[in-house]
């Protein structure tokens, strides 16, 4: 069975080193289609290591029209997404709760919540009608004190879990990450946790042999 991995967010840096790992073991009829935000330079490296494996696509998620027009290109043009990866997110602007700010809220919302949703009731009944899916969602609460960020964090591994529930008899496992403060580079430091080692976990849990594990929240500092 050829592989669609959809990963949103692919310009962070997790995002690239995940697909840094995923790109050696593609096979032909393999596909990444990689979602950033006016930032696909940052693919390039990778879109040259092994050309035509990525499809990178610039959407502003904080624009629910851009987010179905995304969805809708992605339905006509590609297989069903085999794998979905949900990294997408603001970077979070740590505030104390009186200086709330429900404009930026909004648009936090969209690129997090709001989108996984309308991703997620597309492509999961796809992977339920295939018999396999791996979903994983990033929960990054713990790499921040921002009052939005942990708000819809909270909500996104609420909708992992309703999901795990409703297709984990459908061969559809839907996951959670958490790997804490990232280093902003290749290699760990003071900053947090490497990017590599979150990567390696996600390609674990993205896995065949993950097929018992739904419904969790992994933290990868201990992988």
């Amino acid at each position: 069975m050829s592989k669609t991995y959809l990963i949103t967010g692919a310009t962070s840096p997790l995002g690239l080193a995940l697909m840094g790992r995923l790109l050696p073991t593609l096979a032909e009829g393999d596909l990444i289609l990689a979602q950033g935000c006016g930032d696909l330079a940052r693919l390039a490296g990778l879109c040259q290591a092994r050309p035509g494996f990525i499809r990178p696509y610039d959407a502003d998620f904080t624009q629910p029209l851009a987010v179905r027009a995304f969805l809708s290109d992605l339905t006509d043009t590609y297989p069903a997404p085999t794998h979905f990866v949900h990294l997408a997110g603001l970077r979070p602007i740590e505030a104390p709760c009186a200086h709330f700010d429900e404009e930026r809220f909004v648009q936090e919302r969209a690129v997090t919540l709001d989108s996984a949703l309308v991703l997620c009731k597309a492509i999961l009944p796809q992977m339920a009608q295939a018999g396999f899916g791996r979903v994983v969602f990033l929960d990054g609460r713990a790499s921040t004190r921002a009052v939005s960020a942990n708000i819809l964090q909270g909500a996104l591994n609420g909708l992992a879990l309703s999901l795990a529930a409703e297709y984990a008899s459908a061969g559809v496992t839907v996951n959670c990450i958490a790997p804490g403060p990232m280093a902003s580079g290749s290699e760990a430091d003071a900053a947090g946790l490497a990017p590599e080692r979150a990567a390696a976990l996600l390609c674990l849990v993205l896995s065949e042999d993950a097929a018992a594990l739904t419904g969790s929240t992994l933290p990868a500092g201990l992988f």
